[in-house]
């Protein structure tokens, strides 16, 4: 017997509203009005019987049980979009299909991928974010960006470079009654953190010598995506923690900056992995030499 299924207009209405965070941005993408993806959104929380966001002096927040259905949605939707496209794409088009990160792609890959194209006119990429891990098995994919150590079994890894993970804020927080000059000036600030990576903070006021009893690294603002953290840390929120690379352009164009030393916590190297059957491939080849370039430089 089929099991029942929440509306699907109401499932991506959810998705997107809770990816943009408001009805307005969220209406823009599926081209309807803010009433009434309001409308599909209260019809998808009385389906369920739970309520998926709170509203509080006019911003808009997901609950716990929001958080957790805005995750697998954003996975589910992007793995129908990835097998839509690729079943519609012309055949004999040199295609790429690629995970990676949501944060590395928008403050990495994507703003340097016009460089590739330019390079390789011919080959079309195809860039999946997911914030789970990759099953090869499984997944439409050739090739993938992670973060880690190295060892994945039934995969070949090629390192782009090694990371050192440490905290960023506003240029205007190293001045002002409570300036960031050592790492115990943290307790008078609020830390920011990604939802699934929220041991970061420990581990580095550990590293720094740090004790909870000083700065609690449980403190602070939670977001879904490590970009949201960089954001609300430009945007002078409070202190975020991240990994150099997601946050090189920011440091370099002075809308970050790094109050403290930042080789005090060595982080995940970033790999680019490729399954054996497809490492050879014209394009994953020139799409790998190219990033091997990129880090280089």
């Amino acid at each position: 017997m089929a099991h029942p299924v929440p509306p699907l207009n109401a499932l991506r209405a959810f998705e997107v509203t809770a990816r943009l965070g408001t009805l307005t941005r969220a209406a823009d993408e599926l081209c309807v009005t803010p009433s009434a993806v309001g409308h599909q959104v209260k019809n998808l929380e009385d389906w369920l019987g739970l309520r998926l966001f709170l509203v509080e002096g006019g911003a808009r927040r997901l609950t716990p049980e929001g958080e957790r259905l805005a995750r697998q949605l954003h996975d589910a939707f992007g793995q129908i979009n990835l097998a839509c496209r690729a079943l519609a794409h012309a055949r004999g088009a040199t295609e790429l299909h690629i995970h990676v990160t949501p944060t590395f792609a928008i403050r990495w890959l994507v703003p340097r991928l016009g460089r590739f194209q330019a390079l390789h006119p011919g080959v079309s990429v195809h860039i999946a974010t997911t914030g789970r891990p990759i099953d090869f098995g499984r997944d439409d994919v050739y090739a993938a960006i992670l973060f880690g150590g190295g060892a994945w079994p039934g995969v070949t890894a090629d390192l782009l470079f090694m990371e050192d993970v440490f905290p960023v804020c506003h240029p205007r927080l190293l001045e002002g009654p409570h300036p960031l000059a050592d790492p115990r000036d943290l307790k008078h600030h609020t830390l920011l953190h990604t939802y699934h990576r929220r041991g970061d903070w420990a581990r580095w006021l550990a590293a720094a010598g740090v004790p909870t009893a000083e700065v609690d690294p449980g403190q602070g603002q939670v977001f879904d995506l490590t970009t949201m953290a960089i954001d609300a840390a430009e945007a002078g929120m409070g202190v975020a923690i991240t990994r150099e690379a997601q946050a090189r352009d920011a440091l370099e164009a002075g809308r970050l900056a790094a109050p403290f030393r930042r080789d005090l916590l060595r982080g995940e190297g970033c790999y680019f992995v490729t399954r054996p059957s497809r490492r050879d491939d014209t394009a994953v080849t020139a799409f790998r030499d190219w990033l091997l370039a990129e880090a280089g430089s």
